[in-house]
C-alpha cells in the first residue's frame, strides 16, 4: 500500500519542475515578444 501523502523529495523534485517551467515560458515569451518587437520596428522602418 502506497500512502497517500507525498515524500519531500518527490515534493521538492515537483517545485523544482515548475520552477524550470516557469523560467523556460517566461525566456521564451520575452525572446518570442522581443522578435516580433524588433520585426514590427524593421517593418515600420522600412515603410516610410
Amino acid at each position: 500500500m502506497q500512502d497517500s501523502k507525498p515524500t519531500p523529495r518527490s515534493t521538492l523534485r515537483i517545485i523544482l519542475w515548475s520552477l524550470i517551467a516557469a523560467f523556460v515560458l517566461f525566456c521564451g515569451g520575452y525572446y518570442l515578444g522581443k522578435d516580433l518587437a524588433l520585426r514590427d520596428n524593421a517593418r515600420q522602418s522600412a515603410g516610410r
